[in-house]
């Protein structure tokens, strides 16, 4: 590691400032000492993309009776997505584990290529289960290896980098689906269709002890008998199955303040990260995030470990936790309103027995002001305050059915990976639906993973008159999709198709006016409706308008407004009516 710095600098280093050479000297310092850790520790090493494909096609080849080798599509940068599958297929239970989203990130790629070969090791797989391993997910990321950009990491000595090629987040990505990796994800994931998910990384944040934090699926988030059992039971058996194998493992240290000492939340994945997608499936999902300054040989065992504990665990649970998915699925498609949004719950606060190291601030010779320090010398284990619920802001009906006119090729494409059905208008006609309208919306000034996230601040609903066209699609909502469909579609969703700018394009107004012409057809319009009239002076006497708004303020009502502008283009039979096209 050292000599790759050396070179690093003695090759850029006419490019270094002072302040930046210092910088870079500091950094080489930490390599030398490991962040307090003994300078003898290994580092560590973790396979290419070439490498780990290559170990599961001799795995593949060695038992080929019991496993299988597949791809399911392609990821941005060419290369082929691999799956590799032990056990039946039917089992009644399924675990998928997910490694590299973050390549720079990659304890969970040694881990399953360990725990693939201990299972195959045993004269017969664990029975009644189906195990599938991505090996390595961001393909792209894990081409551009490095020794340096996770700065705050113990090793390994050379990983992949965090963007894909195309520089997104792909845990940014399970719903708008902007990289080839996660349309292909959606089509997998729902073919296999898990009762367990787990995404593997390491983390970033504070010190403390525990070698492996664990974010869980959002008990109130999931909801029902599934997130009940799921807090209840599994979640303690986890935990405790960690602590009998000596891998100490706590909550992912989300911390309130600036230190874990003031208290830790949970943390809300939503439907963007990897977890908050399996959820919209009825998927239990674990994010397992090691921690960045243990050593790497330690960070792939505390994985491994938890591998071994949630297979003993979920393996003695297969039929019940196939029970309440299917009470799960049946339950939210029989209830019409259902949250879209959460929010962390500061009234309710828990605790949680929890060890650190005192935090100390000292004066930093680099930025000549305070800094953060962890002293591992003063360890302590106590209770923090853990806020651990989280509450609906927004809710939406579950129609009978959603109505997406098939110019919207994108939203349907994604649909269509995730195991969505309908059935199509067989002929142009007209109806009535239920119409949303975005009256009011807002957008982030900065860019967010290639878009900047709208929200809608104020919607109306009413039944309208629309054309339909022949291949327009009516999607029943009684169907295993029904809430992947709610959350996606509803445009208050916290990761709606709307929110990531698929129908940017209806907020937009194309006709307009020019005022001098209008001004006659405006006078017409005025003498022609009293009512018209009381509008406007009503919307006088609240405030001043200049004339191009008083002009505005008639077009907008007159029959010459387009009247789609702000229409949201999914409409809706709502709950209890006859869904139009079933034969």
């Amino acid at each position: 590691m050292t000599t790759q710095f050396a070179n690093f600098l003695m090759g850029h280093v006419h490019e270094l400032t002072p302040r930046r050479m210092k910088a870079w000297l500091c950094i080489l310092t930490m390599s030398f000492t490991g962040h307090g850790l003994a300078q003898s520790e290994p580092i560590g090493e973790t396979p290419t993309w070439a490498e780990a494909i290559a170990s599961f096609e001799e795995l593949q080849k060695a038992h080929p009776d019991r496993t299988r080798l597949k791809t399911f599509g392609y990821s941005d940068v060419g290369r082929p997505l691999h799956l590799f599958v032990m056990g039946p297929q039917d089992a009644p239970l399924k675990i998928l584990v997910n490694n590299a989203i973050h390549p720079g990130e990659p304890c969970g790629v040694n881990a399953c290529l360990q725990w693939a070969n201990q299972l195959l090791e045993a004269p017969e797989l664990p029975e009644g289960v189906s195990i599938a391993i991505v090996p390595m997910y961001n393909i792209g990321g894990g081409l551009r290896r490095n020794c340096c950009t996770r700065a705050n990491q113990n090793g390994p000595e050379q990983y992949g980098f965090r963007g894909n090629a195309r520089n997104l987040d792909l845990n940014r990505d399970f719903i708008k689906c902007d990289s080839r990796n996660a349309l292909g994800f959606n089509t997998m994931f729902t073919s296999f269709d898990p009762d367990i998910f787990v995404d593997t990384h390491t983390t970033n944040g504070a010190d403390y002890q525990a070698t492996m934090t664990l974010i869980p699926t959002q008990h109130n988030k999931l909801g029902g008998p599934l997130g009940a059992w799921l807090e209840d039971t599994l979640l303690p058996e986890l935990y405790e199955g960690m602590g009998t194998l000596g891998t100490e493992m706590c909550p992912y240290v989300y911390s309130v303040g600036s230190t874990p000492d003031g208290g830790i939340q949970d943390f809300l994945e939503t439907p963007r990260f990897s977890t908050g997608y399996a959820t919209l499936h009825h998927t239990i999902g674990f994010t397992t995030e090691a921690h960045m300054l243990k050593p790497f040989e330690d960070r792939v065992e505390a994985t491994l470990h938890f591998l071994n504990v949630l297979l003993e665990s979920s393996t003695r649970h297969a039929k019940r936790l196939n029970l309440l998915r299917n009470a799960q699925d049946i339950a939210y498609r029989e209830k019409i309103e259902h949250p879209v949004n959460w929010t962390l719950d500061t009234n309710s606060v828990d605790s949680v027995m929890f060890k650190g190291y005192e935090a100390r601030y000292e004066w930093s010779n680099i930025t000549e002001s305070k800094r953060l320090k962890y002293d591992h010398n003063s360890p302590w284990e106590r209770n923090i305050a853990h806020f651990h619920t989280f509450k609906p802001t927004q809710k939406a009906s579950l129609p009978a059915a959603f109505i997406v006119p098939q110019a919207w090729r994108h939203v349907i494409e994604r649909l269509q990976a995730n195991g969505v059905t309908w059935r199509t208008v067989p002929a142009d006609t007209t109806m009535e639906v239920l119409v949303t309208r975005i009256v009011e919306h807002t957008a982030s000034a900065q860019p967010y993973e290639g878009h900047h996230l709208r929200t809608a601040t104020t919607i109306t609903s009413r039944t309208e008159r629309v054309q339909l066209f022949v291949g327009d699609l009516v999607i029943h909502s009684d169907q295993r999709g029904a809430r992947y469909l709610l959350e996606t579609l509803s445009p208050q969703g916290v990761d709606s198709f709307f929110r990531w700018n698929f129908f940017d394009s209806v907020l937009q107004q194309k006709e307009h006016f020019s005022s001098y012409v209008f001004e006659e057809t405006a006078e017409r319009l005025l003498q022609g409706s009293s009512r018209l009239q009381w509008e406007l002076d009503s919307a006088k006497d609240a405030g001043p308008m200049t004339s191009r708004a008083q002009l505005d303020f008639i077009y907008q009502r007159s029959p010459h407004h387009e009247g789609t502008a702000g229409r949201y283009p999914v409409y809706q039979i709502p709950a209890g009516s006859e869904i139009p096209f079933n034969e």
